[in-house]
């Protein structure tokens, strides 16, 4: 069978009423594929139209903790899977669906599949039925049996590692940032300025980063308004506290967009800031 690039595909099938009962996908991150295949299922199973705020829903909320009863995740079991594990999962997904419009099972590492574990797998997706949907994940696809994969549609989602990585020092910066400007402390904020200088960021990062700052003061902002309303008079100074941080975060982003000096830039930032 061929292989699709992009795991958006299967969001595309569903809606074309030709979604397929088993995906091989092949990808260089398993659990970050794991994350989107769960967007996925909340896609395929949400009754609203799915969106990412709609992790609030119960079923949303079910499925990013791996609490719904009708989704079923197989990790190893040590080196492989067993066939215990594959007998469960098909006694599992034979039960009706309650809460939602399919029974979905997800293998992680599937070419960890030992050879029982594969034949019963293989006994169970050559007569799919209509509310199953399985994901097999792997990183290496050729070290899955030929008699499933043939029975799969096979994808192929690769990530970008350097990009991700640097997302993940950058989220973590902006947290101790946030961290710093809490606690007021000017000379703190300074030193993570050349922290942050010492990455060689391009002008474009900088902007994310402040970018990524905003959103979370912003979220701040709005759980705000969800308090007692004994306390407004608190929240509502917190609040005003807030609004003039997410102005001055905002006229930073500007200021870089408009060719500025960036460390003159972070310097007034850390001022203002205070």
């Amino acid at each position: 069978m061929n292989s699709i690039n992009d795991i958006k595909h299967i969001i595309n099938s569903f809606y074309e009423n030709k979604l397929s009962h088993a995906f091989l996908i092949e990808t260089n991150d398993i659990e970050q594929c794991l994350n989107d295949i769960k967007k996925v299922i909340k896609i395929i199973n949400c009754d609203k139209e799915y969106n990412e705020k709609c992790e609030k829903c119960n079923l949303c909320y079910q499925i990013s903790n791996e609490t719904l009863p009708s989704l079923l995740i197989v990790r190893p079991d040590g080196l492989t899977i067993k066939k215990d594990q594959m007998i469960e999962l098909k006694e599992k997904m034979y039960t009706k669906p309650i809460y939602s419009k399919y029974n979905t099972y997800i293998i992680l590492e599937s070419a960890k599949l030992n050879s029982s574990s594969s034949n019963t797998m293989l006994k169970f997706i050559e007569e799919p039925e209509d509310n199953i949907i399985g994901f097999f994940i792997t990183d290496n696809k050729e070290n899955i049996i030929d008699t499933i994969k043939s029975r799969c549609q096979i994808i192929i989602q690769n990530y970008d590692i350097e990009n991700q990585i640097m997302d993940e020092q950058m989220n973590s910066l902006v947290k101790d940032y946030i961290k710093i400007i809490e606690l007021d402390n000017i000379h703190s904020l300074l030193y993570n300025k050349n922290v942050l200088l010492e990455h060689d960021y391009t002008r474009e990062n900088f902007i994310n980063f402040f970018k990524l700052m905003f959103n979370i003061y912003n979220d701040i902002f709005d759980e705000s308004g969800k308090y007692n309303k004994e306390f407004d008079y608190i929240f509502n100074q917190e609040k005003t506290k807030i609004a003039k941080k997410l102005l001055i975060i905002n006229k930073t982003i500007d200021n870089i967009k408009k060719n500025g000096n960036i460390n003159l830039i972070l310097d007034s930032f850390s001022i203002e800031m205070r």
